[in-house]
């Protein structure tokens, strides 16, 4: 397993100006594999529709055959209808 780091949009202290596309090239590099499986994580207070994650992954996953992004989403839901059903929980 591979953690790979966010993709940052503004070089801060020492970071060089075109970190995004350092970080990009690499991500692409491992996720571009056809053996990986894509877990792309994004934080559950935001749209999947922003996601930087999501749209990386299917850039190089188009059919989403190795992408696993909405096991989480369905899990939260479940969590969220089970505390709405369940307060005391």
């Amino acid at each position: 397993m591979i953690d790979l780091p966010g993709i940052t949009k503004v070089p801060v202290a020492d970071q060089p100006p075109d970190i995004e596309f350092q970080i990009r090239e690499m991500c692409t590099a491992y996720i571009g594999n056809p053996n990986s499986i894509i877990l792309a994580v994004t934080a559950a207070n935001t749209d999947l529709a922003t996601s930087e994650a999501l749209k990386l992954a299917r850039e190089v996953d188009p059919d989403g055959e190795n992408i696993y992004d909405e096991i989480m989403v369905k899990h939260i839901e479940l969590l969220c209808v089970a505390y709405n059903e369940h307060p005391e929980i």
